[in-house]
């Protein structure tokens, strides 16, 4: 066994923000997936959730461009061949080891990225009957809650569907691709001409970091209606500034 490990060497795939988005967007939806029928600071979680997954997207959609890389959208944009080619590898109990995402994986990446940003959109313009609703339903006067709650069910599927797939194709390919996003590489033999991924630049990372703490930032702060007013004149919960008042009179 240690002769087995001393002629291998590990080779560095995933940079560490790609790692950091990833494990932090699945924390993300998993506390959106426990809050989405709360009440009360369940549904403050669930907003603020929302929220920072919209800055998620922004920095994954950036650092798909200008990123290091593996996480380049360009290192991994599905073909049909390819995708078709090695769903059969991975039925024939065979798969062809890659050092970033598989054609499986990388229609996977796209399908979730989109559904999340459906997921967050909509979200973003839901007018909860109970409780803070999105910030933009009362910009737009808007309500998608029930387009929400959709789409967060074909999240769900695509979830389930994404983790079926990791299994298999790790056990197809003797590639442990949790271990590889949690640890940032893969595994290769000593010959094996495969090389480190090249990092994106420190100004890259600061440009990505910035505009999508800004997003996240500029909808936390904006206004938030009560109980599905989405006529403009809503009320704020996050400052106290329920009218009293009002609500005697």
């Amino acid at each position: 066994m240690t002769a087995g490990v001393e002629s291998t060497r590990v080779v560095r795939v995933w940079d560490a923000p790609t790692r950091i988005f990833h494990w932090t967007m699945v924390a993300l939806v998993v506390v959106a997936w426990l809050t989405g029928e709360s009440d009360g600071l369940g549904a403050q979680a669930h907003r603020y959730a929302g929220e920072a997954m919209a800055g998620l997207l922004v920095f994954r959609i950036l650092w798909g461009f200008i990123g290091g890389e593996h996480a380049r959208f360009s290192a991994f944009f599905p073909a049909p061949s390819g995708v078709l080619s090695h769903a059969r590898g991975i039925f024939g109990g065979k798969s062809h080891r890659t050092l970033g995402h598989n054609p499986l994986g990388a229609l996977a990446v796209f399908a979730l990225l989109l559904s999340i940003s459906v997921v967050v959109v909509t979200g973003l313009l839901s007018a909860g009957e109970e409780g803070p609703s999105g910030p933009l339903a009362a910009v737009f006067g808007m309500d998608l809650a029930e387009a929400h709650e959709l789409s967060f069910r074909v999240l769900q599927g695509l979830v389930v569907l994404h983790l079926i797939g990791v299994t298999v194709t790790s056990w197809a390919s003797r590639d442990n691709l949790v271990l590889a996003m949690i640890a940032g590489g893969k595994r290769r033999a000593q010959d094996d001409p495969a090389l480190d991924a090249r990092p994106a630049s420190g100004g890259a990372l600061l440009t990505a970091v910035l505009l999508s703490g800004a997003a996240a930032l500029a909808l936390m702060t904006m206004p938030h209606p009560i109980g599905g007013d989405t006529g403009g004149e809503s009320t704020q919960i996050e400052r106290g500034e329920i009218d009293q008042d009002d609500e005697r009179d």
